[in-house]
């Protein structure tokens, strides 16, 4: 099929991210606070897509073998604890108390990116802020370049959050309310993504109803974030910009309010992570009791679908 051939019909790359995640596990540490460590399982990122346009591979390097097969990429994932963040860079996570409620905030030094781990004065754990997978995604000669849009052709929506076997509903909903996906183009946060609606205020002393995080200017109070955040089924964002493309097979149609993920992915290849993590300040990222019982060890798989688009242009 030639490129110009393609413009009518539109190629399809579904990446599939699954990441373990858990709850804290200190009752005095941060926002999430049950007396249970909930261990993370080996999680897996995967890539599916026809070939015809949108191609990934695990880490920073293209796979140009002669095929049009690199349609599936693999990576593993961690626990996590709640955390903060308005950019996917700088990291915050509670300093101080008021009652039960945050009073203050303090940057988590991160010392390995990919990995989001970091270490408290006076505590010789680990604590990890988030988890996060890196690939590229890379279109095969022929093919020319692709635009990347977020996949709404499902009612599940882009991002499906599933729990493990064996996790009760309540510990359940519990994550899924204060779960956050953020995708990045080289390293530059585009979209965030929540299963469900943010609503409510956290326990912060200075809460913010709704989307919220850290304000990183004060260290004292939160704030409504500025990242382009979308949730559910719904693709448009704060801004009117509509993430989602909706089509089946390889017809797919761009969204009006067009919001890319990415613009031209070419041969080359653009660096591209996906890191999720547990919105501290939000309603649902509150003390729980009870989420240890019987649960044996829970996570959650999440699942993230890309399309890839020739542009118009080709």
């Amino acid at each position: 099929m030639s490129v110009k051939q393609m413009k009518k019909q539109l190629a399809i790359a579904a990446l599939s991210v699954v990441m373990a995640a858990v709850a804290l596990g200190s009752a005095t540490y941060a926002w999430f606070v049950s007396n249970t460590k909930v261990d993370g399982t080996t999680s897996t990122v995967s890539a599916q897509a026809n070939g015809m346009v949108l191609q990934i591979a695990p880490g920073k390097d293209v796979i140009h073998d002669g095929s049009d097969h690199q349609t599936t990429a693999a990576s593993r994932g961690h626990e996590i604890s709640p955390s903060s963040t308005n950019d996917a860079s700088s990291w915050f996570v509670p300093k101080s108390w008021n009652g039960t409620d945050v009073s203050g905030y303090q940057k988590a030094t991160i010392t390995d990116q990919l990995e989001g781990g970091y270490k408290l004065e006076g505590d010789p754990k680990t604590y990890y802020a988030y988890t996060m997978a890196e690939y590229t995604l890379y279109t095969i000669n022929q093919t020319g370049e692709a635009d990347v849009y977020l996949d709404n052709s499902s009612s599940n929506g882009p991002v499906v959050v599933t729990a493990s076997k064996g996790a009760s509903q309540d510990w359940f909903n519990k994550i899924k309310g204060s779960l956050r996906v953020g995708l990045l183009i080289n390293d530059e946060l585009k979209v965030v993504y929540a299963p469900v609606l943010p609503t409510g205020k956290g326990n912060d002393v200075s809460a913010t109803e709704g989307w919220s995080c850290v304000n990183p200017g004060s260290l004292s109070v939160t704030m409504a974030p500025s990242y382009a955040h979308i949730y559910g089924g719904n693709m448009v964002d704060q801004n009117n910009k509509n993430w989602g493309a909706t089509g089946s097979g390889d017809s797919y149609v761009k969204p009006t309010g067009d919001a890319q993920m990415l613009a031209h992915v070419g041969y080359n290849g653009t660096n591209f992570k996906v890191v999720i993590w547990m919105e501290g300040t939000d309603n649902d990222c509150q003390n729980m009791s009870g989420l240890d019982v019987g649960e044996g060890s829970p996570a959650f798989d999440v699942t993230v679908s890309l399309v890839g688009i020739v542009p118009d242009s080709k």
